[in-house]
């Protein structure tokens, strides 16, 4: 073989040799590359932000879902009006997200809203409320009715058996607080000479929890013996009242939330019980992810109510957090 052949063969052989390597390290670049994440759209729908238990609630679900890169994250707030709540879903539907985080107003007006969301595949997941009827994915409540029970149960024994009480309501419509105060009528119903001087709904805000106990200390005086209410915000309104009115420990007072703030409250002898619920959010983005993943979750995740008393109070308190809900890690 001459030179010639010689070198022409050796080109030959080099340039199938550089071929296949090039092949094999494509092939193993191919094997190797991680397959492309799967991006989402998720829309968040609060009826409102006017407390600074929702308007915390809010921020909270915007920071959690910031530490979830793939996930595209768009929140509406209704102002407190259900017919633009449901403007609001109507209008994240149309944005193509696959899923819907929802505090409802009230139980009936995203009725339809949500059962069609729901139909068309989009995953529903409600926070600490629900809607009628079981068009959505899951639902991550408090025992609304236990709440009730266990703040009637310590009432009645506070007030020995017998007494007029008052209930504060919260926002009319909303499930969980027809829950809470349906509960509390129905156990006293096991005390009859505990008698229900009057009960009536004040937005779960304080100033008009204020305003109302003023007009309920107007009305019935020395009468008041105890005062329940469904929500910790209406609460600290409440007590402001039976304080500038010299009667901070005559009147027994039992509340349902968790602020950190009634926990102190309790500490200082104002508030006598409390019971916690939980906003949500942590086990709501929890639950999404795995949904949007297409792994199951409950119909419905019930997060336990915690009393809290005198005796057990400073267990719970912590200045630095918002609500007992991040102590117990909800």
């Amino acid at each position: 073989m001459n030179i010639r052949k010689r070198f022409f063969l050796s080109l030959v052989v080099l340039s199938l040799s550089l071929s296949l390597l090039t092949a094999c390290s494509s092939q193993t670049t191919s094997s190797t590359q991680s397959p492309a994440k799967k991006t989402f759209k998720v829309g968040y729908s609060i009826d409102t932000i006017s407390s600074p238990y929702n308007a915390k609630a809010y921020a909270q679900m915007a920071a959690e879902w910031k530490k979830h890169p793939e996930v595209t994250f768009y929140a509406t707030e209704a102002g407190g009006q259900a017919i633009k709540q449901v403007s609001d879903i109507e209008d994240l539907i149309s944005k193509g997200v696959n899923l819907l985080i929802v505090k409802p107003r009230d139980e009936k007006t995203l009725l339809a809203t949500l059962s069609k969301a729901y139909q068309q595949g989009i995953k529903v997941v409600l926070v600490e409320r629900t809607v009628q009827g079981n068009d959505y994915s899951t639902a991550i409540v408090t025992d609304d009715a236990e709440a009730g029970r266990v703040s009637a149960e310590y009432m009645a024994k506070a007030l020995g058996g017998k007494g007029n009480v008052l209930i504060a309501q919260g926002t009319p419509g909303a499930s969980s607080y027809l829950a809470r105060t349906q509960a509390f009528v129905d156990t006293l119903k096991k005390y009859p000479d505990i008698k229900i001087l009057a009960q009536q709904p004040s937005n779960a805000k304080r100033d008009e929890g204020k305003t109302l106990m003023e007009n309920w200390l107007q009305a019935y005086g020395d009468k008041i013996n105890g005062v329940h209410s469904n929500a910790d915000e209406i609460t600290m309104g409440i007590i402001q009242a039976i304080n500038q009115a010299g009667k901070t420990g005559k009147i027994k007072v039992t509340s349902i939330t968790g602020l950190e703030e009634g926990v102190k409250a309790v500490q200082n002898g104002q508030i006598d019980q409390i019971a916690t619920i939980t906003n949500g959010v942590r086990k709501a983005v929890e639950s999404s992810l795995k949904l949007l993943n297409g792994e199951q979750v409950p119909k419905q995740i019930v997060v336990p109510t915690t009393l809290i008393t005198k005796d057990n109070a400073d267990k719970y308190y912590d200045p630095n957090k918002y609500l007992v809900d991040e102590v117990l890690n909800n």
